[in-house]
């Protein structure tokens, strides 16, 4: 027993010296700073970013790295197609010349049109003010031979990415807009909201909207709009049938379309059952024949009424005005 002792007391005497006599390698910081804060300058609009920081807990940047809005675990989005298929963006930050009158846009054409109990759950943890945002896509050069793989880029207005969104309008352009200008991007920013919301996570469908509708539908029916209707199902044809989808589209509504739009009797076309993304008169019985897919939309509509005193509807309303 005493020989154990002995024994395990010279072990643990080698391992201290082992550890005491450790040459740690100096540590040399990242290439990649990731780390954001506000305020970023001495601009009276500074205070106007703070306010929004300590009001909804969201950074509203306009001096930021390639890291804090291309990265996600995924992969980097800048420029490239995502491993997913997803497109990938560039940015250019917001000229600090015209930061302020960029925020007044994104309070008038965005946060306004929210409750503040909505913003505080909702909005990401980032906002990228952006001077311009270019959207990447895959193309094909059927010009020359073999036919080769091409990226195009399309101005934006918004863009989601992982856990911020891009913002534009941070240039000279922000002091001509349009009342088309504003309704375009107050659309823009509106499908960007809802995609962040949904692609972080932070609403899903309740149980009782899962159960609302019948999933178990023959695949001839997926192909066909108007059954899909019938069934309380807001979905495109031939894509991918879920709860998930249902609530993201039935949000999408909301901001995007005017209630009455979404109401009033439609004019019948033979598109119908081609593609089911036509929400003109979606509400009305004359599409909506069961009453499913008004039912469902009231689920969707109360359930943030309820818990985030926010209308939704009342977002696509001022499209209307």
């Amino acid at each position: 027993m005493k020989r154990k002792i002995y024994f395990y007391m010279i072990l643990l005497s080698w391992l201290l010296c082992a550890v005491a006599c450790y040459d740690e390698k100096e540590l040399s910081p990242s290439e990649i700073i990731s780390s954001y804060s506000v305020p970023q300058g001495e601009h009276d609009y500074d205070d106007v970013i703070v306010e929004y920081y300590n009001q909804y807990g969201s950074c509203l940047l306009y001096k930021f790295t390639d890291k804090d809005t291309y990265w996600t675990p995924s992969g980097w989005m800048n420029g490239v197609l995502g491993v997913d298929g997803t497109k990938g963006y560039l940015v250019t930050p917001a000229d600090e010349k015209y930061v302020g009158e960029q925020l007044d846009v994104i309070e008038k054409l965005w946060f306004s049109s929210y409750s503040d109990d909505f913003l505080k759950e909702f909005l990401p943890v980032k906002i990228m003010l952006c001077s311009e945002i270019d959207s990447v896509y895959v193309t094909w050069d059927f010009s020359v031979t073999p036919v080769q793989m091409k990226y195009l880029s399309q101005e934006v207005q918004s863009w989601y990415n992982y856990d911020n969104i891009c913002v534009s309008y941070g240039n000279i352009v922000v002091t001509q807009m349009t009342k088309e200008d504003s309704l375009a991007f107050r659309s823009s920013i509106s499908r960007t909201f809802i995609e962040s919301m949904i692609g972080r996570g932070k609403t899903a469908p309740t149980t009782e909207f899962g159960e609302s509708a019948n999933y178990d539908i023959s695949s001839s029916d997926m192909y066909t709009a108007s059954k899909l209707w019938a069934a309380g199902i807001p979905q495109l044809v031939n894509s991918a049938i879920s709860e998930d989808n249902d609530w993201k589209t039935f949000m999408m509504m909301m901001v995007l379309c005017p209630e009455e739009f979404l109401t009033r009797v439609p004019e019948y076309n033979s598109d119908w059952d081609s593609t089911s993304k036509n929400w003109d008169g979606i509400l009305n019985p004359v599409k909506d024949v069961n009453g499913l897919l008004k039912k469902r939309y009231d689920m969707v509509r109360d359930y943030f009424i309820e818990n985030y005193n926010m209308d939704l509807q009342k977002v696509g309303n001022i499209l209307n005005r």
